[in-house]
């Protein structure tokens, strides 16, 4: 039988010298595994010897190219716990198989009839127990049997993608080894982890990463001290004569009392003066997705003092138990008044009050439970028809909101409290108020509430029997993949996270550290790089630009930053409504991806953005001579300056923290040229113009 020429081509790979080993115990893996594609033939080859790189390169015209997806691995003689890996071809579907396994490898040796053994293809480690050692790199392998087109292994370090390729008909066959991460490699991952769990990478961050590890680093932000806001007195909602804004100098901490005190500049300020200059990141980050999950309003809750007091709620009790947090939310001045629980008072015939059902039904809706009934990895159960099973009823919200009647604003220090108060104080915990409380016994999702319970008792057995449905792990954990990782999560990944939900391995349900931590340790979160297409999640406003101070070192006392998102579709503290500034799933109708920032992405915003990092980028942000104190923003470039009279080494910096080691080639180019038209003694100039450019690359406005 004649040989095609793909045929002819691969066989020549078995003349091919085996790899060269170096010296043992090398601290950088020296092998480097490269993938290519052969379209015509619709196969898979993995190889870490230059010479068939070189071979494949050359086979263009018969359809091999690269497909951008490389491994680290080790020579022989690098690491001692590393193992060889066999290489066998078998000539009759032209297609090869790597293992680490011996038991493999000495069983495919005894059919030489139907495989050629072609040596050590390289080193890895073995898995143990099933899994990988930290800080290496866990490859998969699938097969393609030939019943979904040609026999055929490919391999994948990016679990995401593998578990796709089910769907393609290729069977999952688990596990295959454990190659070494390169400095390159532990260096982008490091980068991506600061991505999804922080405001944005500081050059020097990275260090901390590597040197720390992903858990250590972890640790340390859990243990952070928490940036705190300005505590502000309550203030009337009519706003006094009094308050107003004094022009006249000197200027002193109560001149610009109107605006200071009835609006949210104060705390959007503080907002991004934290959130740029504070070491607390992974704190504030979570803060940020709780207040996109419990959302409150500055279009309803106008007051800066009750905002303050409501997001350093959330602050304080990031990581704590979503029980407690969610016992904060319901009581808090600022939630009762956004969603009308405050003043919520038990029936009246003959008044015709009834309950306000608002807050009972957004707490199951959209801070607890979803619209449907979940499974465990997130998926919707169906019914016999198909058809979704509603999570909660209309009498669930009823009886719910007759539980949480007779509650009302704290009373305003120095004033006597009333049968309800009516001064709207948003600052701290609502007060109960017991004569206004139904005490009727209810049902809720078929469990019951008694009436001979206290009125703080009834609300607690409410959340408990809310907290301990089975659709809160899953609804939660998908919220903060989202809102840290990926718009589109995998349902294996929602279920590894929910899992940590219902128990944090000491019997705890509901732990958010131990969620936090799943989300961002998770084989779908960490790696050096991720290939699935819709992988990922748009860089909403806010990020794009904290991301983009961070990385020039910018110390700011947030004033200038407080309005650069507004313009992208997103004010901070000012969501259009309860369901955020975009719902979490918003899906491209071309592609179908789930990617909820984009819904808030259009032409005008696109292009608002790109101007907002060039006046960042090249502007002058002095002190706003309005605000006590403020001392305007400075940027600390010296390690792009440093640096910036090479060209290639300047991008190389900025590739590694805005763009996680994954700007392309094209892009690289782009930006090469333009940096190479500012002279090399201008190294401002120079790092000024790529750090433009690259907050413009679409590379960094979507996290992956």
């Amino acid at each position: 039988m004649r040989k095609t020429l793909l045929q002819r081509t691969l066989s020549a790979f078995a003349s091919v010298a085996a790899l060269t080993g170096i010296s043992a115990h090398a601290a950088e893996p020296s092998a480097t595994i490269v993938e290519f594609f052969n379209a015509p033939a619709n196969k898979y080859y993995i190889t870490a010897i230059p010479s068939e790189w070189t071979l494949l390169d050359s086979a263009a015209n018969i359809g091999w190219k690269r497909t951008g997806v490389t491994f680290s691995a080790y020579n022989a003689g690098q690491e001692a716990a590393a193992l060889p890996v066999c290489r066998y071809f078998a000539p009759a579907v032209a297609s090869h198989f790597f293992s680490v396994n011996k038991a493999e490898c000495d069983l495919l040796a005894t059919r030489p009839d139907l495989f050629v053994n072609e040596g050590i293809a390289w080193y890895a480690e073995a898995p143990a127990n099933g899994t990988c050692a930290s800080g290496t790199t866990s490859l998969f392998r699938t097969f393609n049997n030939g019943n979904n087109g040609p026999a055929n292994h490919r391999y994948f370090a990016d679990y995401t993608f593998y578990q796709t390729y089910a769907a393609k008909g290729y069977a999952l066959e688990g596990l295959s080894m454990c190659l070494p991460a390169s400095t390159a490699e532990k260096r982008a991952d490091a980068s991506r982890l600061l991505f999804q769990a922080t405001f944005g990478a500081r050059p020097a961050d990275i260090d901390t990463v590597v040197s720390r590890g992903v858990n250590g680093w972890l640790d340390d932000q859990f243990n952070a001290t928490a940036s705190r806001y300005t505590p502000r007195d309550w203030m009337p909602l009519n706003r006094p004569d009094t308050c107003v804004n004094n022009t006249t100098p000197p200027l002193t901490a109560t001149s610009y009392c109107q605006r200071d005190n009835y609006g949210m500049f104060q705390p959007q300020r503080e907002f991004f003066q934290h959130a740029i200059n504070n070491p607390d990141q992974l704190r504030q980050r979570t803060a940020w997705a709780w207040s996109q999950f419990f959302v409150t309003s500055g279009l309803d809750v106008q007051m800066a003092y009750g905002m303050i007091d409501y997001q350093q709620m959330l602050r304080d009790d990031a990581f704590s138990n979503f029980r407690s947090l969610i016992s904060k939310v319901t009581l808090h001045a600022a939630m009762g008044r956004y969603l009308d629980m405050v003043n919520n008072l038990k029936p009246n015939t003959t008044t015709g009050v009834v309950p306000n059902e608002n807050y009972a039904r957004e707490l199951m809706q959209l801070f607890s439970l979803g619209l449907y009934q979940l499974n465990n990895d997130g998926t919707r159960k169906l019914n016999a028809n198909g058809q979704p099973i509603d999570a909660y009823s209309q009498d669930d919200v009823e009886n719910l909101a007759h539980v949480f009647t007779g509650w009302t604003y704290p009373t305003v220090p120095g004033q006597v409290p009333g049968t309800i108060n009516r001064a709207a104080n948003m600052k701290g915990m609502m007060e109960e108020r017991g004569a206004q409380h139904d005490y009727s016994t209810q049902t809720l999702m078929g469990s019951t509430i008694s009436g001979s319970l206290v009125q703080s008792q009834r609300l607690d057995a409410a959340l408990d029997i809310i907290f301990n449905q089975a659709n809160v792990p899953p609804f939660v954990a998908t919220h903060f993949i989202k809102q840290l990782v990926t718009g589109q999560p995998s349902p294996s990944y929602v279920d590894r996270v929910a899992k940590v939900f219902q128990d944090n391995g000491s019997g705890v349900r509901g732990d958010m550290k131990a969620v936090i931590r799943a989300v961002l340790t998770d084989i779908e979160a960490r790696g050096a790089s991720k290939w699935t297409p819709d992988y990922g999640h748009q860089s909403e406003p806010v990020l794009a630009i904290t991301r983009l101070a961070r990385a020039m070192g910018a110390q700011s006392d947030g004033v200038y930053f407080r309005n650069t998102p507004t313009n992208s579709g997103q004010t901070v503290f000012i969501s259009p409504s309860v369901f955020n500034y975009y719902p979490p799933d918003f899906v491209l109708s071309k592609s179908g991806t789930v990617a909820p920032e984009f819904a808030i992405y259009n032409t005008t915003s696109a292009i608002n953005r790109v101007n907002i990092a060039y006046n960042t980028v090249y502007g002058t942000i002095n002190p706003d001579p309005t605000v006590f104190g403020a001392t305007g923003t400075q940027f600390d470039l010296t390690p792009y300056t440093s640096v910036a009279a090479n060209a290639n080494t300047l991008l190389d910096k900025v590739n590694e923290v805005l763009f996680a080691g994954r700007m392309t080639a094209s892009t690289r180019a782009i930006m090469k040229t333009a940096v190479e038209t500012v002279a090399a003694s201008d190294t401002t100039g120079r790092s000024r113009m790529a750090l433009y450019l690259a907050s413009a690359a679409p590379e960094t406005q979507v996290l992956r």
